[in-house]
C-alpha cells in the first residue's frame, strides 16, 4: 500500500488492477496483429509481382500459340465454324496453354487470399486502436 504526506493509508480503486490487465492484453493484442498485418503485407506485394510476371508469360505463351489466330478465324469465316465447330473447339482446347493458364489463375488467387487477410488485420488494428482511444476495454 502506499501513503499519502500525512502518512495516511492509500488503496488504489479495485478494479485498477483489471483495468491495467485489459490494457495489458489489448497491446499484446495490437503487436500479435501488427506482426500478422506486415507478414501479409510483405506476402501481398511479393504475389502482386508473381501475378504481373505470369501475366506476361501469358501473353507471351498466347502469342506462341495459335489460340489468337484461331479466335480471329471465328469472327472471319463464321458459317465454316459452325459447320464444324466439334473439330474446331478440340483445335481451340488444343492450342490453349493451359499450364500458364492454371499458373496464373493460382497466382491471382494467392493474391487475392493475401489482400483478405491483409483487410482482416488492418480492421483489427483499427478496433483495438480506437478501443485504446476511447479508453473502452473489450
Amino acid at each position: 500500500m502506499f501513503t499519502d504526506k500525512h502518512n495516511s493509508l492509500i488503496k488504489p480503486p479495485k478494479r485498477l488492477f483489471g483495468v491495467i490487465i485489459e490494457r495489458l492484453k489489448i497491446e499484446e493484442n495490437l503487436k500479435i496483429f501488427k506482426g500478422k498485418f506486415a507478414v501479409f503485407s510483405v506476402l501481398l506485394a511479393i504475389s502482386a509481382i508473381l501475378v504481373a510476371a505470369v501475366i506476361y508469360i501469358f501473353g507471351y505463351d498466347l502469342k506462341d500459340s495459335e489460340f489468337v489466330s484461331l479466335v480471329s478465324l471465328l469472327f472471319l469465316n463464321t458459317m465454316t465454324i459452325i459447320k464444324h465447330f466439334k473439330y474446331f473447339a478440340l483445335a481451340v482446347l488444343e492450342s490453349m496453354s493451359i499450364l500458364s493458364i492454371t499458373i496464373s489463375l493460382a497466382a491471382i488467387v494467392l493474391t487475392m487470399i493475401f489482400l483478405r487477410f491483409v483487410v482482416q488485420y488492418y480492421d483489427q488494428i483499427l478496433a483495438l486502436s480506437k478501443s485504446i482511444k476511447n479508453k473502452k476495454y473489450v
